[in-house]
């Protein structure tokens, strides 16, 4: 085996005795983070708390060996756990367990075929906006979920029926279980506000299950109850389903979404650590491995019996925050993780369930990111309606079904673009050479009887006729006559054969109202293909769309630039539909 495969064992084996300090107190701030953190997404994801720490030691474990970036940290995550919870909501309570570790070893097993397949192209598919919709739709679905912890009023169902139901029942809300869930987030806050870096939510927990404990009020509010304590055992979860093959097979569908959620919103988190540490280290996220750790985590902690695990945000931003130089500061995590599970387990069973609820609440609020919804407003619409539609989608079908619905907007938007491309008529601006979109850029000379367009977007069979409609209206709109089309082709990197055809009836369309077609800033493939389709022998090719104004300024000599641009094209329904849902954009 290379060890390139191993990238942890490589930096284990070159590792500093300086870097060791850092390490170990990067590792003590991630264990005081993550222990509150698994056993609330456990009992998210709708399994025992020790659940959460045998994803914790797996995941960490499997990614520092395995994973291209040192300092991401893969464990239990907010939004896996909803996700797996809705996944395993209908098997047996006692299957439960076993479903979700199965689970975990079928989304292992296909991010290993992402691996050997090189499908870092699946990427694509969860672009940024999706990400924001699905993580702020999945934030309000966890929200709702433990509205019953913290009011102490039963509610199931849909987001919706759960929300309606405390708001319905109020007067059945119990006092004891509100007060301790106001009480833990007031802690949680204000440590977060004065104390900074001192670990609020294990410290609110920790006094929470104390005061319960010391006070005598497990019979007024709901408690943890007794943790199974120890390491767990290796094992495959199979032996424990009484149908194992149906049972997998039932999964795969669900374990296919998880796992390109998981890769994409990983790999995310890691290239967003990578930006911050490329001054330094010069280095990029290798896309390939991440298959590999992510495939690890996951599969260690199906074996240990945990759940999916995925890379978070919150626990890597503390680890390259904290000053870890290694990923053996994940390593001494999973130690303290080890620790935890042989001494400290039976101390939680009086921990109330409203402190555990209210520490899910306020981390799922940070998923629903106003300020990236803005951003996403302000800069492209599009984007924004993308958000928002997934954003639904989670809220209206389900976590799983928002993931498919983001994948199926995206592709749809990728469709739109290449059906609908931008066009621009140009105009010269003050630079020399430069020619800018005139509807942008209010100084841009055209000349009368010419019309520079520029189409951005490769000429194939879904929109050549968008092309040679606009061309057409463009000459029978021109006032004066136009005399010439330059066509800006720099973004047209690829034509098909019915895109070569269509220029071919262009040309025709062009001989017959008495105007020439030239086209500037063709590619080299292009080039190549118009001299295979005999279109290079019917219009003039310039490296530039300078040099070709010059050509036609040569051949009307008598020609002035106009002293305002020239009124910008009327575009059609079609093409006013595409602006609006674009939204600002500053054109070239």
């Amino acid at each position: 085996m290379s060890w390139s495969l191993v990238p942890g064992w490589g930096e284990l084996r070159a590792y500093r005795r300086a870097w060791l300090r850092p390490d170990l107190l990067a590792a003590l701030s991630l264990w005081a983070v993550l222990i509150p953190q698994a056993f609330a997404y456990a009992q998210l994801a709708g399994l025992p708390a020790a659940a959460g720490l045998y994803t914790a030691l797996g995941a960490m474990i499997g990614y520092a060996l395995f994973g291209g970036a040192r300092l991401l940290n893969v464990g239990p995550e907010s939004s896996v756990a909803i996700v797996v919870a809705s996944a395993i909501a209908a098997v047996p309570a006692r299957e439960q367990p076993a479903v979700a570790a199965l689970l975990a070893l079928l989304i292992a097993g296909f991010l290993l075929i992402g691996y050997v397949a090189r499908a870092g192209v699946l990427m694509r598919l969860l672009s940024t906006p999706v990400l924001t919709g699905y993580l702020a739709g999945s934030g309000v679905v966890i929200i709702a979920s433990q509205l019953s912890k913290v009011t102490g009023i039963q509610a199931g169902g849909t987001t919706l029926a759960k929300t309606g139901a405390v708001v319905s029942h109020l007067a059945d809300l119990n006092v004891w279980a509100l007060g301790c869930a106001v009480l833990t987030a007031a802690a949680v806050l204000l440590i977060g506000r004065y104390a900074a870096r001192l670990p609020g939510p294990l410290i609110a927990l920790a006094v929470a299950t104390a005061v319960v404990a010391l006070a005598g009020l497990g019979d007024r509010l709901d408690v943890l109850g007794p943790a199974e304590a120890g390491l767990p055992a290796v094992s495959l979860p199979w032996t424990g389903l009484a149908d194992p093959v149906a049972r997998t097979a039932s999964l795969l569908g669900p374990a296919l979404s998880i796992a390109l959620l998981v890769y994409a919103s990983s790999v995310l988190t890691a290239r967003a650590l990578a930006t911050k540490e490329a001054a330094k280290e010069g280095k990029d996220v290798d896309v390939q491995q991440e298959f590999l750790g992510l495939a690890a985590a996951n599969a260690a902690a199906g074996l240990l019996g945990g759940f999916p695990a995925n890379g978070s945000d919150s626990r890597s931003a503390l680890l390259a925050g904290s000053g870890a130089r290694t990923r053996l500061a994940g390593l001494g995590a999973a130690a303290a993780v080890v620790g935890t599970l042989l001494v400290l387990m039976p101390l939680i069973r009086t921990l109330p369930q409203a402190a555990l609820g209210t520490v899910i609440i306020l981390t799922a609020a940070r998923l629903v990111d106003v300020a990236a919804l803005r951003r996403l407003w302000r800069i492209h619409r599009t984007d924004f309606t993308l958000a928002i539609v997934t954003a639904l989608g989670v809220l209206v079908f389900g976590v799983l079904q928002g993931i498919g619905i983001g994948v199926a907007v995206s592709l749809l938007e990728v469709l739109r673009r290449a059906v609908m491309p931008y066009t621009a008529v140009l105009g010269r601006t003050g630079e020399e050479h430069a020619y800018r979109d005139i509807a942008h850029h209010r100084d841009a000379e055209t000349l009368p009887g010419l019309v520079v367009y520029r189409f951005d977007a490769p000429l194939f069979f879904a929109n050549a006729d968008v092309l040679r409609t606009e061309v057409r209206r463009l000459v029978a709109g021109g006032e004066p006559p136009v005399r010439q089309i330059i066509l800006d082709a720099e973004a047209v990197y690829d034509i098909d054969t019915t895109g070569a055809e269509t220029l071919h009836r262009l040309i025709d369309d062009c001989d017959r109202a008495g105007v020439r077609l030239v086209l500037a800033r063709t590619r080299t493939p292009v080039r190549a293909l118009l001299r295979d389709t005999g279109l290079d022998q019917r219009v003039r090719l310039y490296h530039r769309v300078a040099d070709a104004v010059t050509a036609y300024r040569a051949d009307h000599p008598d020609l002035e630039p106009a002293v305002r641009p020239a009124r910008p094209h009327r575009r059609s329904l079609v093409d006013r539909l595409r602006a609006l849902l674009a939204g600002p954009r500053s054109g070239a």
